[in-house]
């Protein structure tokens, strides 16, 4: 896999018009990605992430979509380890991964790669299913709504 930098520092343009297509409202952060948040219900929101940066898979272009579900200021126990990785076998699109932030915290993502320049209904569908499985994460293994 090879990177494919963001021409942009204010974010691929490709992002923004499907963004503002779809009338999502978005702030471009400092490595060019986009973020935004989405009111799931009267007591839950979420916040998502769309990558400028994009890689090839084959002959495909792609970049990632992702959320935050869990935030450990250590490695995940392995019970709550081993449950995201079973709760991978029963999503449609998608899959769980943790990393570490720039404060050394560990991260649980619910993300999704998807082909670079998809756009419209199917775009909105893959962030709203991205949206919904991490806050559904979260607010089942912390009871809180802090992303």
């Amino acid at each position: 896999m090879i990177g494919i930098k963001p021409k942009h520092k204010e974010g691929d343009p490709r992002v923004a018009r499907a963004l503002e297509a779809l009338e999502i409202k978005y702030e471009v952060d400092k490595d060019g990605d986009f973020q935004f948040g989405f009111n799931l219900t009267e007591e839950r929101s979420q916040m998502g992430f769309i990558r400028s940066s994009t890689f090839r898979f084959g002959e495909v272009e792609m970049r990632e979509i992702f959320s935050i579900g869990l935030k450990s200021f250590g490695p995940f126990d392995s019970r709550t380890a081993n449950f995201l990785l079973e709760h991978n076998n029963s999503v449609k699109i998608g899959a769980w991964a943790t990393v570490r932030d720039a404060e050394d915290s560990h991260l649980a993502l619910f993300t999704a790669k998807v082909a670079a320049e998809l756009e419209g209904e199917l775009l909105k569908e893959v962030i709203v299913a991205v949206l919904i499985t991490a806050d559904e994460m979260e607010k089942r293994l912390s009871g809180r709504d802090d992303f």
